[in-house]
Parts: structure tokens; sequence; C-alpha cells
């Protein structure tokens, strides 16, 4: 059989040949999506590096090859080109991509969880303090039918928005500063880490944050509490600003201490922290226990949770409102281990405190409560994670002190509930001193210490156990909010008590 010129393609037969046949005759079907944001991001920076490397290699080509001096282009090149070329010659394609990377990350946290953590808590704080008093209300007392307005400025969401704004604007720019001093060859700020601390925040982010924030924002809120009282308004808030003052200024000198030695191990000496909290709070429940406060002497009985029930002190009730000053005080340096979690925590504390406050007819000391909360807010803004600084010894220690001065202020109706709005705070301290007594009762009976916990206190518990920080500081503030809004109700419960 002789075959012919042209062959014809072998025609496919049946159902199942033609089904083959336009499966090898039709072109490939793609299937187009939308592009993720990092798809875009890489074809964005391969475009840039590839103009910017033909750019070069462009101007390259115009060159001669024996110029001695600084290499630029030559030849006929317009104003515009030799312009471009100008300003491609300085630049650094691997600073520019750092750079991108670096406004990649800010960009990211400041749409990140860290900062809808701020929102939320800035909001609800906001909102409680707007839903107790709007804006242009008067604070004062009855007497003999008449209402005498109390010389405050302002209700309880000026005082938060004002606080919370002036804090804000002073971390950031206190920020700025210090990060420009670093770049001027300045002393370095970062937070020294503890020896026996977690072990990942030896590294990273953590290892290079600045400390010291406290210095921004703890004056920016007592400057406000003192605006609110038109500074002389009331003796009980000058009192409270001074005694704030000062254990913001001890822990300033811990900080400094920390930082020339490089550690956290060694900063004032536990004996000598003691010591100073102890004074400040001693003098701070003598003035008060003399009539300092205008020739007041605040009530000793301690209410209970009980209607007809309180535990009459008598002058007892002062040890036990120094006692409250120094635990508070440092209970917020130990819950202070985490990105935002002690502002969080103080920020909701101080305004249920302050809730309670206004509810006993006590505007000057809620306004104190409030404006510091505010503050608490603000350095959030710079304090959220990742953080950009931590508060130290310098914040911890001063906003502890607030929060335990106001119940020395405030008298015997304010130990249990803020006792109860300081919830996270006392958990934090039962983890630390529950630790080291398991540890010693180990040591003794068995021969050896063994931990309770993984790490004390419970954040670096929860931390090591595989909590993510967000989610620790999330249910931790959330806590916190919880044991703020039932404060109020055990003040109440107790009101029966003081008729």
């Amino acid at each position: 059989m002789t075959p012919s010129a042209t062959t014809r393609p072998a025609t496919p037969s049946g159902a199942f040949g033609a089904r083959g046949a336009s499966s090898r005759t039709e072109a490939p079907r793609f299937r187009v999506g939308r592009p993720s944001p990092l798809a875009l991001r890489r074809a964005r920076l391969t475009t840039t590096t590839t103009i910017r490397i033909t750019s070069t290699t462009r101007r390259t080509s115009t060159i001669a090859a024996d110029s001695t001096g600084p290499r630029r282009p030559v030849g006929p090149l317009s104003r515009e080109d030799q312009a471009r070329a100008d300003a491609l010659e300085h630049l650094d394609l691997d600073d520019d991509l750092d750079d991108d990377d670096d406004l990649h990350g800010r960009r990211s946290a400041m749409a990140g969880p860290g900062g809808a953590f701020v929102r939320a808590v800035v909001s609800f704080l906001a909102l409680w303090c707007w839903r107790i008093a709007p804006a242009g209300c008067a604070w004062g007392v009855v007497v003999d039918g008449r209402l005498v307005r109390s010389p405050l400025m302002g209700s309880p969401f000026q005082w938060f928005a004002a606080s919370f704004v002036v804090s804000s604007v002073t971390c950031v720019a206190a920020l700025a500063l210090v990060r420009r001093k670093l770049e001027d060859g300045g002393v370095a700020l970062h937070q020294p880490r503890r020896t026996d601390g977690v072990p990942h925040h030896e590294t990273g982010a953590k290892a290079s944050t600045p400390t010291m924030g406290g210095a921004a924002f703890v004056p920016a809120g007592l400057a406000c509490a003192l605006f609110a009282n038109k500074i002389v308004g009331d003796e009980s808030v000058l009192a409270l600003c001074a005694a704030t003052l000062v254990m913001c200024g001890v822990g300033a000198v811990d900080d400094i201490r920390k930082l020339r030695q490089g550690t956290a191990d060694v900063g004032l000496p536990p004996a000598a922290k003691l010591a100073c909290q102890s004074v400040v709070a001693s003098v701070l429940c003598a003035w008060l226990a003399s009539g300092g406060a205008g020739g007041v002497v605040p009530d000793t009985a301690v209410t209970t949770l009980w209607v007809n029930s309180t535990l009459r002190f008598g002058r007892w009730f002062w040890a036990l409102a120094a006692f409250t000053v120094v635990a508070e005080s440092n209970a917020v340096n130990v819950t202070d281990g985490l990105d935002g979690l002690a502002a969080s925590t103080v920020a909701f504390a101080l305004v249920g405190t302050g809730m309670i406050l206004l509810g006993r007819g006590q505007p000057q000391l809620a306004s104190f409560a409030i404006c510091v909360a505010g503050a608490a807010c603000g350095f959030l803004v710079v304090n959220r994670h990742p953080a950009s600084v931590f508060m130290g010894d310098t914040g911890s220690l001063a906003l502890g002190t607030a929060l335990g001065g106001l119940v020395a202020c405030g008298g015997g109706g304010m130990v249990l509930p803020v006792f109860v709005a300081s919830g996270v705070f006392v958990v934090e301290v039962i983890s630390v001193v529950a630790q080291r007594a398991y540890f010693e009762w180990t040591r003794r009976t068995r021969g050896c210490g063994e931990k309770l916990l993984k790490m004390s206190p419970l954040h670096h518990h929860l931390e090591l156990s595989g909590w993510g920080e967000m989610k620790i500081v999330v249910w931790m503030a959330a806590f916190g909010a919880a044991c703020a809004v039932a404060a109020p109700r055990v003040a109440l419960m107790g009101v029966g008590a003081l008729k």
C-alpha cells in the first residue's frame, strides 16, 4: 500500500474520542483571583528593584573609564535626567528596602491587635465616664436644700479625655526625642533584662526597647489633676500628687541604676525600696490622721459585704492604709511585665475607684483618679504591643502609690472596693507568694525545692505555657475591667453600714 502525499489526522470515534480531542485542542484556562497583599508587596519591591538596577546600568555606561573625580553621568542629558541621576547616585537600595520593611511593620502595628486593644480600652473607659456624667454637668453637695458647687473644672469625661490627650502627646514627643538622642550617639535607655527572666525577652525587640516611660505620663496626669482642681482646690489631691511624684522619683533612681549597670538585677536594694515606700506611705497617713486635709479626718470604719457590719479599727486603720499604699505600689510593679498590661489594668482600677468616690461625694479625689487613669491610657499609645517604650519602675511605683493613696484619703469605706477593683494585682501577688511558699515548703519537706508555676508572676507562667503575649494582656485586662465594674457594686453594699 502506497502512502498518500498528505496524511489526514485520525478522526476520533465515539464520545470518549471527541472529549479527548476537545481537551487537546482547547486552550488552557487559568483562574485569575485577586492578589494577596503579600503578593502585591513582592511585586512592588521587584518592580522598584528592576527600575533602580536599570537606571544604574544606563548611568554606568555613560561614565568615563579613566575618570578620577566623583562618578557623575556625562553626555547629552537633559536637566531632568541629570537631576534624576544625581538623586539615584545617593540612594542605597538595601537601606531603602529596610526602611520600607520598618514602615510596613509600623503600619501593621498601628492596625494590628495592639491598636485595636488600645481603642477598646480607651473607648470603654471614655463611655463609662460619659455615662456617669456627660460633659457640662456641675459637681457639688447639697447644703440646707441648696446645691453648693465644688471648685472643680469639667466632668469625668473631660478629665479623662484631657489627660489622655496630654499624656499621649507627651509620650510621643518624649519617644521622638529619645530616638533622636540615640541617633546622635546618646546613652541608650534600653530596658535591662533579668538573668532569671523569660528567655525570649533577652533578645529581639524587647531587648532594644527604651524604658522610664513613667517620667513622661505620670507628670502629665498629675498636672491635669491639679488643673481640674484649680491647683489648690483640695489639699488631699495636693498630698496625693506629692506622694505619687516622690515615688516616681524613687522609681527613676531605681531605673537609672539598672541602666548604668546594664542589668535589672542591680537596681535599688529591695530593703531600700521598701523603706522609701514605707516612708512615703507613713508620712501621707500621718498627715491625714492629723487633720491636714482641711481639718477633716477620713472615717476609719472599714465596711464589709454585710449591710450592718463594720470593722472599727480606730487608729490602727492608718497602719492598714499605709500597708495598702505599699502593697499596691509593689503589686503594680509586679504586674508590669508585658506590653500594655500594667497600664490598662491600672486604668480600669482607677476609673472604677473614681466612680466610687463620685458616689461617696468626693469628686476632688475622683478627678485625681480619673486623670491618672487617662494618663495611663495615653501611655498605651506607645506601650501597646509591640511596645515602643516601657514604663519601668518610674511609672509602676507611681501608679500603685496613686491607687493605694486613694484608700488612705477616702477612708475605711474604700478598703474593700479598691481591693476588688485591684483584682488583677491581687492575683499576680498571690501567684508570687504561692510560688515562693511552695518552693520553701518542698525544700524543707522533700529536700529539693519545686516550683508551683513555671515562672512567677502568673503572666510569665502563661507566657511559658504557650499563650501569646497579646492573648494574656487581653484576658487580664478583661478580668480587670470586670473587677472595676464590680467594685462600685461592692461599695454600695456597704453604704448601709455607714448610716
